[in-house]
């Protein structure tokens, strides 16, 4: 098979996939959208194998990881700020909001937690 079509395929999964947790969730049925997200992933597996191209070489893997890292560093000061922000208007008593601030904060906190304990991992991994 070649790249493009396996472009096609992969974005018409996706948005068959999409439109089952849609139902799913208009059903009320957990187990629906579980089937339909482990259907997709097969799916999807099995198409990637049938790939004839390479789909993944140095620069690619370079585009993700800085993509990566430009995702994690944007989220984690969103959170951060966005918590703040709602822990002080909770205090200056515009709406709850210091509660969900809280947990905003911690979340930021979480993750940049986790994102130094996998580098820690993967340095003492790969020799870095």
């Amino acid at each position: 098979m070649e790249l493009e079509t396996y472009r096609r395929m992969r974005s018409a999964i996706a948005a068959l996939t999409g439109v089952v947790v849609a139902y799913a969730v208009v059903q009320n049925s957990i187990f629906i959208a579980v089937a339909g997200v482990t259907v997709g992933m097969v799916a999807l597996l099995i198409s990637r194998r049938s790939v004839a191209e390479v789909t993944y070489d140095e620069r690619s893997t370079l585009i993700q990881n800085k993509a990566a890292s430009a995702t994690l560093a944007l989220t984690t000061v969103g959170l951060a700020v966005g918590g703040l922000s709602m822990v002080f208007l909770g205090r200056q008593g515009f709406g709850d909001f210091e509660q969900t601030g809280y947990v905003l904060a911690i979340l930021a906190n979480v993750v940049l937690g986790m994102n130094a304990l996998l580098r820690y991992y993967y340095a003492g991994r790969l020799g870095g």
